[in-house]
């Protein structure tokens, strides 16, 4: 033990050392940027934000020791931060570089790991788990293989609001290999609630950004969660994991800022049923092909000449003809056709000015038709072509139209989120999608939403990024606009690999086996519990309003996060509207999700990706006939850490 206490103190003074060496670098700073200041501006910023980093890892600065045997002795302490001195002496090693994977991945013996220069094979000698807070050693034991649900139980008996920030220590084998897989891959993971998905999702992008750093920035990857809350949800993570600057968005927000037109976009997710034929045919390839039918018939191209103040400056024959001559197939939008037109028809203006120009002189027109001519047509030129100008919505009220859909909601500026992906297609179709050419992987949570039109038009836009896609196919509320199967995307997808998680570390073993009860009537794979055991199941009839409220204040005095969830927005209301003078709670629903780390109240279908360390499930309006209301109580049922209560109230 002293040995250990004596390394600890060791790394604690070295951590020091490199924050002053920092803060010594950074009161010079105004020296070495003598004459760049804005350099020196983001040298600040970097070292501060460093140092900000190192104190935070002081408190932990490393969860595990590896000792590997091959041609050098290694000795690493695993740590969530790697920290080297300013003398290039290596203190702790980072979690995501590739020694560390020995730690996830082998068991005592002969082992090997995959770094830049190759596989490293030897013998690991030695595994290692410490328990640190508060720069504090509080224990250690050796490890001797892969997992060991054991050694897990006190960090999944940890509150909700410690376990993502903890899971790194934790990392298990089958969630590595996901983390660790190349960034030239895309991966769809299939795994059950409380598998991990979520972290494992947050976990890969920081592994990406670290070991890509010298190519990609952290701003050139996408978080795509399924709502605000969420990403609300996951925002506090990433920076925790060491990774700023990734970029979060909802469905909505991508498509809102794409677009670039005002919508209220309606999700109906309190009349989730079996839609009608209308909103299956929304969201499916059949839409696409007809979107990519009208688009070969669009008249691109105005049948009539360019003319300046209504002069013939160049005969619509020639526009036509440059226009021909382009192979369609070398253009993604109908923007960079007409841009390549426009430079080609600029080209020809340019080589036949003297000629165009003799001629309107001859014909005695107006100087300032020939001084526009001269200074001002590019301008003409990109009025010539009005298709640029046409708004996603008319494009689509015209499809629309045609095929005799009622379109009098999207005239008004009002959509569904069935309408998303054909109107991203219709942008992306018009104006193609430059701006999105930087990212370099997307990670989609609660992907089972998707249907494969938005898988389709998502990879069209991010033409150059690999797509991680996590989801339960188990949790897929929206069967009219939801793949069933994850193979289908193989047509989207190159590379693709499908990867399960069939573990879950959420819940305890009587929560998850009250959960698998569901899984067993819809003939889904039951999820797999780790060996931790809790309270049995509570189940309350006729609870009223005091009922509620003192559970609510006996879970206060044991856990940090509670979750009172409902079946729909409505119910949830009128339940928030009856506690909220009697206790101080947050109301989560469609039109409100900001997210509190304390005490919530939401609808089921709003719960999913979250958890919390207490939930009291209403069962009110839940039809257990219904596989739609049986899904969104096993989502329910599964946010729930420690402590699950299913009540029926009176209110």
């Amino acid at each position: 033990m002293q040995t250990e206490l004596d390394h600890l103190s060791f790394t604690l003074n070295k951590y020091d050392k490199v924050i002053d060496d920092t803060n010594l670098k950074l009161t010079n700073l105004k020296k070495i940027y003598k004459y760049d200041y804005d350099a020196m501006l983001e040298e600040k910023f970097k070292l501060e934000n460093e140092i900000a980093s190192l104190e935070k890892a002081k408190l932990k600065p490393y969860f595990a020791r590896i000792y590997f045997k091959s041609d050098i002795n290694d000795i690493c302490y695993i740590g969530k931060k790697g920290v080297i001195d300013y003398d290039n002496n290596i203190i702790t090693v980072d979690w995501r570089a590739p020694i560390s994977s020995l730690y996830y991945d082998s068991n005592i013996g002969t082992a090997e790991y995959n770094a830049p220069e190759g596989i490293v094979k030897g013998e690991l000698i030695l595994k290692r788990q410490y328990t640190i807070e508060d720069s504090h050693l509080i224990g250690f034991n050796d490890v001797d293989t892969v997992s060991n649900d054991e050694l897990l139980k006190p960090y999944l008996s940890a509150s909700a609001d410690n376990r993502l920030k903890n899971i790194v220590s934790t990392i298990q084998s089958e969630q590595n290999k996901i983390i660790r897989e190349n960034i030239n891959k895309n991966l769809v993971i299939q795994g059950v609630a409380g598998s991990g998905k979520t972290t494992v999702a947050l976990h890969r992008i920081a592994y990406l950004v670290y070991n890509n750093r010298d190519l990609y920035k952290p701003s050139d990857y996408m978080v795509i969660g399924p709502n605000k809350f969420f990403v609300s949800y996951i925002s506090s993570i990433l920076p925790d994991l060491d990774v700023n600057g990734v970029t979060q968005n909802t469905l909505d927000e991508l498509f809102l800022s794409y677009v670039k037109e005002d919508y209220k976009i309606i999700n109906s997710l309190d009349k989730i049923t079996d839609k009608d034929d209308y909103s299956k045919f929304r969201v499916s390839l059949k839409l696409k092909n007809i979107i990519d039918e009208y688009f070969d018939n669009l008249q691109i191209i105005p049948n009539e000449d360019l003319k300046i103040n209504n002069v013939k400056i160049i005969d619509k024959k020639i526009i036509l003809d440059i226009y021909n001559d382009l192979n369609k197939n070398m253009f993604e939008s109908v923007k960079s056709k007409i841009e390549r037109c426009l430079l080609l028809l600029n080209k020809y203006i340019e080589v036949n000015k003297n000629q165009i120009i003799s001629k309107l002189i001859k014909d005695d027109v107006d100087k300032k038709v020939i001084n526009e001519l001269k200074n001002n047509i590019g301008t003409h030129l990109k009025k010539h072509f009005t298709v640029l100008n046409k708004k996603v919505k008319n494009i689509y009220i015209e499809i629309l139209n045609n095929l005799n859909y009622d379109t009098k909601d999207i005239i008004k500026n009002i959509i569904e989120v069935e309408d998303i992906p054909a109107m991203l297609y219709i942008k992306f179709k018009l104006n193609g999608s430059s701006e999105f050419d930087k990212y370099r992987h997307i990670v989609i949570d609660e992907a089972q939403d998707y249907g494969q039109f938005a898988f389709y038009v998502l990879k069209k836009m991010f033409k150059n990024a690999t797509f991680s896609i996590y989801g339960d196919l188990a949790q897929s509320l929206y069967s009219y606009r939801s793949v069933s199967d994850w193979k289908c995307l193989n047509d989207i997808f190159n590379n693709l690999e499908i990867l399960k998680l069939n573990k879950s570390y959420r819940t305890t073993i009587e929560i998850m086996n009250e959960a698998n009860r569901i899984n067993e009537l819809l003939n889904l794979d039951k999820a797999i519990p780790v060996i931790r055991h809790g309270d049995s199941v509570e189940y309350l009839n006729k609870c009223n309003i005091n009922d509620i409220i003192d559970m609510v204040v006996k879970l206060k005095k044991q856990y940090n996060t509670i979750a009172i969830i409902t079946k729909s927005n409505l119910e949830a209301k009128k339940l928030y509207v009856a506690l909220k003078d009697k206790i101080n709670l947050n109301l989560i629903t469609s039109d409100n999700l900001n997210y509190n780390n304390d005490i919530n109240i939401l609808p089921s279908y709003l719960s999913k990706g979250l958890e919390f360390d207490g939930v009291i499930l209403v069962d009110n309006e839940f039809d257990k006939n219904c596989i739609i209301d049986l899904k969104l109580f096993y989502v329910a049922m599964t946010r729930a850490l420690h402590k699950l209560s299913i009540v029926k109230t009176i209110v």
